[in-house]
């Protein structure tokens, strides 16, 4: 399971092998939780962690990821690593090689494949008026020809090279999801395109605060593989920007977090009413944020299977899979990076 802890004056405290969480305003502690039993820990809001927590929390191997304003601002993860340094030297290498653009290519196509597929889930099982058809339809078609682009001429390249031209492949297969996007959702919401810092509508609320949850998801999966979060390959290296968990998440984005919010709104989960604007930022009131937060949840522990390789297992598990696949490709043990591609 994982705890959430939301509330302010919270205390997360250890008594044997449970945690417990306290308020100043109860006599007694509650939401006790066997260590056994919790995968994670999140905290949203100004809470204690006592001592004693952090001495189970990673004994455990349990991180536990820290937010503020629906920003995450840490993450709290065993010190002993669970790789070895020869994953990371090879990763720092590829770089250098022509597996660093296999690698990143291949990502890219699977994201792009995510894309084409929940636009096609989306447009079959809804009805469209026949000029949002017509857009989407255009759009899948888009998708589906930057699949087949062949890169063949570059892939013998280092990516440091060619970035610029997987920057640009990159950013039309973004325009043309987006494009798709904003014609299946409701023009209540006022989504035009992706827009952040701040985010400046609901839809782009809901798409920043979950892609937060995802980054700190996917940092945990790739320090448990033993690779290192900052040696990224498109995009590019930055004092305090997990470069590589970047590259992962693109695979990860439509599959767990754009095909909830669709869901949310397509069922009427969600209204514009469950937002609130200060200033030009969009933000999520508390009484949604907790649906919302605990739908999300729920979407990582869910099995899913991946397209490419047909395996079956929670989001949880693929990512830390995705990641520990990448490590045994820059290692030379896998001929080629398969990734994680949502079914049609």
């Amino acid at each position: 399971m994982i705890l959430i802890v939301a509330e302010h004056g919270a205390k997360i405290g250890k008594k044997g092998e449970r945690l417990y969480v306290s308020y100043p305003s109860a006599e007694i502690a509650r939401n006790y939780v066997p260590i056994i039993k919790l995968e994670q820990l999140i905290i949203e809001s100004k809470a204690t962690l006592t001592s004693g927590a952090i001495d189970l929390l990673t004994a455990n191997g349990i991180p536990t990821l820290f937010f503020r304003g629906g920003k995450p601002i840490g993450i709290l993860h065993s010190y002993v690593a669970h790789g070895t340094v020869a994953i990371r030297r090879a990763q720092i290498l590829a770089y250098e090689s022509k597996l660093g653009t296999a690698f990143i290519i291949s990502a890219l196509k699977g994201a792009i494949a995510n894309k084409r597929n929940l636009l096609r889930r989306i447009q079959k099982n809804r009805q469209l008026k026949p000029a949002a058809e017509t857009v989407v339809k255009t759009k899948i078609a888009e998708l589906e020809g930057f699949l087949h682009k062949d890169f063949s001429k570059i892939l013998n390249k280092k990516i440091g090279i060619i970035r610029d031209t997987i920057f640009a492949f990159e950013g039309a297969a973004a325009d043309a999801y987006f494009t798709a996007l904003k014609e299946l959702i409701s023009p209540e919401f006022h989504f035009f395109n992706r827009n952040r810092r701040p985010p400046r509508d609901p839809i782009n609320s809901m798409l920043s605060y979950a892609y937060s949850i995802l980054t700190m998801k996917v940092l945990s999966g790739v320090l448990i593989a033993g690779l290192e979060p900052y040696a990224g390959f498109l995009h590019t290296d930055r004092s305090g920007k997990p470069s590589f968990v970047l590259d992962i998440i693109e695979e990860f984005r439509q599959p767990i977090v754009d095909r909830l919010i669709l869901r949310l709104v397509g069922k009427s989960e969600v209204t514009p009413d469950d937002f609130e604007m200060q200033g030009e930022f969009c933000k999520i009131k508390d009484t949604f944020k907790k649906h919302y937060l605990s739908e999300l949840i729920g979407t990582f522990t869910r099995a899913e299977t991946n397209d490419q390789t047909s395996k079956t297992m929670t989001f949880e598990q693929h990512i830390i899979h995705q990641a520990r696949h990448a490590g045994k490709f820059f290692k030379g043990e896998s001929s080629e990076y398969k990734p994680f591609v949502l079914s049609r």
